[in-house]
Formats: C-alpha cells, structure tokens, sequence
C-alpha cells in the first residue's frame, strides 16, 4: 500500500476503507495478461505481490514497455476516461492482485478526500517519471537511458524496504529492450559494459548497484525532492 501512503497522509481508517472496495486477491501466473490493450475499462487493480509490465502494442508487432509496475503499485488507472484499454497489463512475475470495480473507486473520491489527494498527488508524480523516461528515450544515448531506468526501479524499491544498492531484477533483457526502444543484443553489450566499470553486476534476479552516485550523474537527472504534503494540501481539512 505504500503508493497510498506516499502523499496526503491518509488514515488507517481511509486505507481500510480503500482495501474493504476491493475484492479478493487473485494469484495469476508470471506471463499472464491481466488485461490487454482494447478491453473494456471495467475496473482497476491494487498489485499485492510481484511485477507487472504496461506496454502499448504497435501496429508493427513491436511493444513499447510504458510502465514497470512494484507491489503497492494501482494498475490500469490511465485508462479510466477511456472506453477501452490504452495498455496491456502483463505479469513478469506470478502475481497477487486485487480488483477495484470503478463504481467503488467513485466512492473514494466522495467519502475519503484524504485518499483522493494520495492518489491525485501520486498520479502526478508518475507524470515525472514519464517525463524523464520519455526524455531519456527520446535524447539521451542508450547507455543513459538504462541507467535511468535502472535507477528509477531502484529508487521505487528502496522506498518498500530494499537494501540501497541491492536489488530484486525479473525483467529479461527483452524487457529492457522494449522499455527502451533497444535490440536485446544492445541491452546485452551495455550491461556488460556497465560491469566491467565496476558499477553493476547482475546475478540471477538480483541486481547490485554498486556505485549508485556515479549512476546518478551518468543519467543526468534532476536531484528530486517530492514534497509528501504540500502546502497547499495541508491548509485543506481533510
């Protein structure tokens, strides 16, 4: 739940409420599509455990990777002034999640203004990110464009409990690519020639960062320091 918790303040009383508009938890499978691109907009999804990818299907038979999903994460949100779909929603892991029909998110708007900030604030700040991801993509080299992606994932994972440095990686290099817009071959040769510089190493599923300030000036990012209750909130009663 740590993405209701990030901004606003809400209450154990409004995240009990959040959690009572959900159904029960599913268990699916790593690879399954939990909803595709086109399909009705029925409802959103609270992801409980694992990883889950957005991704845009292109007419071409390509994919871009819009979104890396962590648990705590709210699924299918973009699309909720659409009729159908704008994603597809697949899970790179086996998953636990939790659907909210959007009758019930309604409420949540109209009963907990406290909920409401969290989730309007923290729609923002996925705006941010997309914005560096899509600077990145669109005007960096490719070398930066994985460590700003690699750093982005990090720095989301640290903030549920990861040790700084030493993380949970599922995604497969083709992932990577279709998050970057690059060749599995390229991602390959840039992993490899972050290594062998001494700042990443990946083992199996866990990814070391070993020198995370040098990655930070090789992406070339803002510092950003998010303000969990603006002013502007706080002067609200909620």
């Amino acid at each position: 739940m740590h993405r209701l918790t990030e901004f606003a303040g809400p209450s154990a009383a409004d995240l009990d409420f959040f959690k009572g508009l959900c159904g029960p938890e599913r268990a699916l499978p790593r690879r399954s599509i939990i909803r595709a691109q086109g399909d009705p907009v029925e409802q959103i999804y609270l992801l409980s455990e694992g990883w889950v990818t957005s991704s845009v299907d292109l007419r071409n038979g390509e994919r871009q990777i819009v979104k890396i999903h962590i648990p705590g994460d709210v699924l299918g949100a973009p699309s909720l002034a659409l009729e159908s779909a704008a994603d597809t929603l697949i899970a790179v892991t086996d998953v636990k999640i939790r659907a909210m029909p959007l009758n019930a998110l309604g409420r949540i708007f109209k009963e907990t203004p406290a909920l409401a900030a969290s989730l309007f604030l923290s729609a923002q700040q996925e705006r941010v990110f997309l914005m560096e991801r899509l600077a990145s993509v669109g005007r960096m080299p490719a070398m930066n464009r994985l460590v700003v992606l690699l750093l982005h994932v990090h720095d989301r994972l640290v903030v549920l409990g990861h040790t700084k440095g030493l993380i949970e990686w599922p995604l497969t290099q083709t992932d990577i690519g279709d998050a970057l817009g690059l060749t599995t071959v390229h991602v390959n040769r840039m992993m490899r020639a972050l290594k062998g510089e001494g700042l990443v190493d990946r083992r199996g599923s866990i990814l070391r960062l070993y020198d995370i300030e040098a990655l930070r000036r090789l992406a070339g990012l803002s510092d950003r320091h998010w303000i969990s209750r603006p002013d502007w909130l706080a002067k609200i009663a909620l």
